[in-house]
C-alpha cells in the first residue's frame, strides 16, 4: 500500500468519517487548526489522532516499513489511552456521588475504601498499559525519532486542549449564537 493509500486510510479510520456521511466541501475551507462551530469535544480528539498520525511521518522521517508498524503502535497507544480516561471518568464519576454531601444517605466508608482501591489498580494498570504502548513505538523508532516523537505529541497536545475547549465553548451557545433573552425584574 503506498504512503498516500495509508495516510488516507488512517485518517478516515481515526477521524470516524463514513464516506457515505462526507458533507462537501465549504466554498472557502475554515483557517487551518481553527475547528468548525459544529464540532463535537470527541470529533476534535479524533482530528488531532489523525493529525497526529500525517505529521509524524514528516517530523520523523518515517522509512516504509517504519511506517507502517508506527501507525498501529501509535493506533494501540491511542486505544489505551481512551479506554483509560473513559474508565477513570467513570471511576470518579461514581466516587463523586458517594461523597456528595447532599446525598440524604451518607456513604459507607468502606464502599468508598474499596472504591478508592480499586481506582489506584486501574491508576496501576494505565501507567503499565501506557508503558507497553509507548515500548512498542519506542520498538520502531531511532532514538532520535522518539525524542522527536515525544515533542510532536506535546505539541499537538497542547493545541488539541485549546480546540477541545473551543468546541465546548461552542456546544454551549445557543443555535445561531443568538444570545438568551435578559430577563429583567418587572417594572423596568
Amino acid at each position: 500500500m503506498s504512503r498516500f493509500s495509508c495516510c488516507a486510510f488512517v485518517v478516515l479510520m481515526l477521524a470516524g468519517v463514513p464516506l457515505a456521511a462526507a458533507h462537501p466541501q465549504p466554498q472557502q475551507p475554515p483557517q487551518a487548526g481553527a475547528p468548525t462551530d459544529d464540532m463535537s469535544p470527541m470529533q476534535v480528539h479524533q482530528l488531532f489522532d489523525a493529525m497526529l498520525v500525517m505529521q509524524a511521518q514528516d517530523a520523523l522521517a518515517l522509512s516504509e516499513p517504519q511506517y507502517a508498524q508506527f501507525v498501529s503502535r501509535l493506533r494501540t497507544l491511542q486505544d489505551a489511552r481512551r479506554r483509560n480516561q473513559q474508565d477513570r471518568v467513570r471511576m470518579i464519576a461514581e466516587l463523586q456521588r458517594l461523597t456528595n454531601p447532599r446525598n440524604p444517605k451518607p456513604a459507607d466508608e468502606s464502599d468508598i475504601t474499596r472504591r478508592l482501591s480499586a481506582l489506584q489498580e486501574l491508576e496501576s494498570r494505565q501507567a503499565a498499559d501506557l508503558r507497553r504502548a509507548y515500548n512498542g513505538i519506542d520498538e520502531v523508532l531511532s532514538p532520535l525519532q522518539r525524542a522527536r516523537f515525544r515533542v510532536l505529541e506535546e505539541q499537538i497536545e497542547r493545541r488539541k486542549l485549546e480546540l477541545v475547549g473551543r468546541a465546548r465553548q461552542n456546544n454551549q451557545r445557543p443555535p445561531n449564537n443568538q444570545r438568551p433573552p435578559v430577563r429583567r425584574p418587572p417594572g423596568r
